[in-house]
């Protein structure tokens, strides 16, 4: 006998009505488990703590989203939270872990690493914006080198950077000019990473970097002076001790049969090996100080040979003439003068050897 539409009408609605019965008392048995757990868990002794955790960690799959992101937001101001609670809540998709990510006090530096390294971008991005993040996250937030969590790390004043995290900050500020201003706003930034990132600064930054890391070595040059002659030392056979000897020891202005040597060097289409000879430097570097599209370098050369502001015009023409971009403009010319008259021949020195240092360090595309 077959059922009448009535009949059938009836079974669904009964079936719905189940249903329906059933999912209710789901979503009460979830709750109460949550409860259980993160409000009245006082009154339960520890084995059915375990037990409602285990019951609702059981249940998560088949709760909604909406809920689950609750249940995330009531874990999140806490400093201890059921340990596999937790765990699936991070497990479960962004939308549901963003508030433990994004402000759990719950998290250990061990949880932050794991989902820096297993989860996807959104998370490394939202753990990057927390209040407070300890050198480790941070090095594990910067593995991949994705451009948006670098950004978010630089700008979060409470993030602790380290060096290797700063390294790769700087090196990937090559692609990303617009990381090297707020990078020379980090105070963890040492002078070594500064100079590196001046290689492909604008103008402005460059002026920043000169400002900000001078590389004065005035007290420690009169610190060893009554104690050492650095002079002597110069006379090392070793290349390595010979540089930081180098970098040690206070300026010497150029005698003028030296300057007037530079000047024929550079007429005579040798200017590369003349200003290596001349300043103390490679040449290498002096091949990036000629073809530098700025004249900042050129006037801190100039200045550290001790140069006449008369002759450093010349050598300057001269030398940038050799550039891509051909010799200085006059606005350019009157800029790199500006940054030649406001320096110190010593600090131009020192600045100028650890340029070579670093130069010989790296390898520039």
């Amino acid at each position: 006998m077959s059922a009448t539409p009535e009949t059938s009408d009836a079974i669904g609605a009964a079936a719905a009505s189940l249903m329906a019965t059933e999912r209710q008392g789901h979503d009460q048995l979830i709750r109460r488990l949550a409860d259980f757990l993160l409000a009245g868990g006082t009154q339960l002794a520890p084995n059915e703590l375990a037990l409602a955790e285990t019951a609702l960690v059981d249940l998560l799959p088949i709760a909604d989203t909406a809920f689950k992101r609750r249940l995330a937001e009531r874990v999140s101001p806490l400093e201890s939270a059921p340990s596999a609670l937790l765990s699936a809540l991070l497990a479960e998709p962004f939308e549901v872990c963003e508030p433990i990510l994004a402000e759990g006090l719950c998290l250990t530096n061990c949880d932050l690493v794991r989902v820096a390294d297993e989860a996807d971008q959104h998370h490394r991005l939202c753990i990057a914006g927390r209040l407070e993040l300890s050198r480790v996250v941070c090095d594990a937030l910067v593995t991949r080198g994705e451009p948006d969590v670098l950004a978010s790390l630089i700008a979060n004043t409470g993030a602790t950077l380290s060096t290797h995290a700063l390294e790769a900050m700087v090196r990937r500020s090559s692609a990303k000019p617009e990381f090297i201003r707020p990078l020379l706003q980090r105070h963890e930034l040492t002078p070594w990473l500064a100079h590196l990132m001046f290689f492909w600064a604008d103008g402005e930054e460059r002026a920043l970097i000169l400002k900000r890391f001078p590389v004065d070595r005035r007290a420690i040059s009169e610190a060893l002076a009554d104690a050492v002659e650095i002079d002597s030392l110069l006379q090392s056979d070793d290349p390595a001790l010979h540089d930081t000897y180098r970098l040690l020891r206070r300026a010497d202005r150029m005698s003028e049969g030296a300057q007037l040597r530079l000047m024929a060097g550079v007429a005579d289409e040798s200017a590369q090996g003349a200003l290596a000879t001349s300043a103390g430097i490679s040449s290498t570097s002096a091949a990036w100080i000629i073809g530098d599209p700025g004249g900042e370098p050129l006037a801190v050369a100039g200045k550290a040979m001790g140069l006449s502001r008369e002759a450093f015009q010349q050598v300057a023409m001269a030398l940038s003439a050799a550039r891509p971009a051909g010799a200085l403009s006059e606005n350019e010319m009157e800029r790199t003068i500006g940054l030649f008259d406001s320096m110190t021949m010593d600090r131009a020195d020192s600045i100028l050897h650890f340029w070579d240092r670093i130069i010989a360090s790296e390898t520039f595309a």
